[in-house]
């Protein structure tokens, strides 16, 4: 397994626990990184444990059922929860790409990856040529994307025709930038096809910036 770009930036272990700044997503790649690296240490546990986080598995889940198959791009892989769980449905050969040094130095020791990559992935094209993955998905994400249109569009530069995406998006979020609107028009631009996605969902019921106020969708769809 390979990993380009180790650790440049020493987690702070006295990093205050409040995370009020996941409900207006950042914007700047350097401090996006920055708060991650900073949440490695307490990240699972507080995200899983605390805020009853489970889009990793529901993700994964929905990969399997539209009959996904391996090599899996991971986007957005963060401490590798995300690897874990597709490893865990039975994908095999799955690569991770993210912003923070830290939790790509935790997600190696997951074992689920076959390649880590730090990159920007509002830096487009993403580090990969052309029809070169099976599958991809994206979860937790587009909160983070200046232009989600554009991500998605180089997923389905990435994936094969007929593979299949799975990704996230906040409801607070899809309302505001009108994304259903813009997942009809990908479609009929021949950019993806056969899209569905979910009613809200619970994203992190146990944080209180966002519990019953934030929820998620999970969007599944086939490149064109």
């Amino acid at each position: 397994m390979a990993i380009v770009n180790e650790p440049d930036h020493v987690p702070d272990a006295s990093a205050e626990a409040d995370k009020s700044w996941l409900r207006t997503p950042l914007t700047d790649p350097v401090e996006i990184a920055n708060r991650y690296d900073e949440w490695v240490p307490t990240y699972e546990q507080q995200l899983v444990g605390d805020w009853n986080y489970t889009a990793p598995v529901e993700a994964a889940r929905l990969l399997l059922e539209r009959g996904a198959v391996s090599p899996v791009l991971d986007v957005g892989c963060g401490i590798g929860l995300t690897g874990r769980s597709l490893r865990d449905a039975g994908f095999v050969d799955i690569d991770g790409i993210d912003l923070s040094p830290a939790s790509l130095a935790t997600a190696k020791t997951s074992g689920a990856y076959r390649t880590l990559l730090r990159h920007d992935f509002n830096d487009a094209p993403l580090p990969f040529a052309s029809k070169t993955y099976a599958s991809a998905e994206c979860v937790g994400v587009l909160s983070y994307a200046t232009v989600p249109a554009n991500l998605i569009r180089e997923l389905s530069r990435v994936v094969v025709a007929n593979g299949t995406v799975v990704f996230t998006h906040r409801t607070d979020l899809w309302d505001e930038q009108d994304f259903e609107t813009l997942l009809l028009a990908m479609q009929a631009d021949r950019t993806i096809r056969d899209v569905v996605w979910s009613d809200p969902k619970p994203y992190m019921p146990g944080n209180v910036d966002f519990a019953d106020r934030v929820l998620v969708r999970y969007v599944t769809a086939t490149i064109a």
